[in-house]
């Protein structure tokens, strides 16, 4: 885990700057500049904003060119210092509410709002999957019993197709000891399983989506775990992930001494190591909660030791 404070703020300021800057307003500022079909953040477009930028406040006359490094190492998380992060907001002219965030994410005084990592696609036979949907919304309610093991679950997803025709999606979870007990929106196949440590039902969809239309679907889902657990609950994301949150409520027979928000390298062993983890203190219903923009080939969650 050995990350100071600093590092993790900084990171987790420059992951959220990189989230902004891919949306409007602030994406039709870099733009302008011959970069529109860009899907990701165009760096050398971005360091011509802070240069023109610079150059109308008279504040410097450095070129564009010597920037795109200061860049590229502020929106990976890597060096992001007080004056460039002002500069960043001045700059995209970032609103107040964002800027706050932003600040409050670099000094490492709140959870981060935006988890990316580096798990690859989980591809299906012959590695010809291509991405029907989007996920929009995923909040997940995890539920632990008076022995401390898992008890039941409940996953509310919102999706958007992305092509015409959608009618089925794919449920996944990593344990044979899960039982889904109703699914709202759809119809359930019977289980399979899909990869070394990923099970799956696919859905039949209520009604086939066109392009760009949502759909909201509900599972509900109870655990049969004989032995030891893992203490945690950790949601694997081989793709982008909007609008997650996660819930967390132990029961009052058998509540933990401590829980972290934990971020992990991967969930498959031997790379299943925590990155960086933070302390948090139960609530009033003995829950743990916290709300992400975006998780995107991340793994992040709870973990607790009782």
């Amino acid at each position: 885990m050995g990350h100071s404070s600093h590092e993790i703020g900084v990171r987790q300021a420059g992951q959220y700057l990189r989230e902004l800057l891919q949306h409007d307003p602030y994406r039709n500022r870099w733009a302008r500049y011959g970069a529109r079909r860009e899907r990701d953040v165009h760096q050398v477009a971005v360091a011509k904003v802070l240069a023109d930028f610079l150059h109308r406040r008279d504040e410097d006359e450095v070129e564009y060119l010597q920037l795109t490094r200061r860049v590229s190492r502020a929106l990976r998380g890597e060096v992001l210092s007080r004056q460039t992060l002002g500069l960043f907001i001045r700059a995209f002219d970032i609103d107040e509410e964002h800027a706050a965030i932003l600040w409050r994410q670099w000094q490492g005084a709140e959870l981060a709002r935006v988890v990316t990592g580096e798990l690859p696609p989980l591809a299906a036979a012959g590695g010809r999957d291509l991405p029907a949907y989007r996920t929009i919304l995923l909040h997940e309610f995890h539920y632990l019993g008076p022995d401390g093991r898992p008890r039941r679950h409940r996953t509310l997803r919102d999706i958007r197709s992305l092509v015409d025709g959608l009618d089925s999606y794919r449920y996944s979870y990593d344990t044979s000891e899960l039982t889904l007990d109703r699914v709202i929106g759809g119809t359930a196949s019977p289980p399979y399983q899909r990869a070394a440590s990923i099970w799956a039902v696919d859905i039949t969809l209520s009604r086939t989506l066109r392009q760009g239309e949502a759909h909201s679907l509900e599972f509900e889902s109870r655990f049969s775990y004989a032995g030891p657990v893992e203490p945690c609950f950790r949601r694997v994301a081989h793709e982008r992930l909007e609008n997650v949150a996660i819930r967390v409520q132990f029961d009052p027979g058998r509540l933990p001494h401590y829980v972290w928000w934990t971020e992990w390298q991967d969930y498959r062993a031997p790379d299943a190591v925590v990155l960086r983890r933070e302390p948090l203190a139960l609530d009033n219903e003995h829950a743990v909660y916290h709300r992400l923009d975006v998780l995107d080939r991340a793994v992040a969650g709870f973990s607790w030791e009782f």
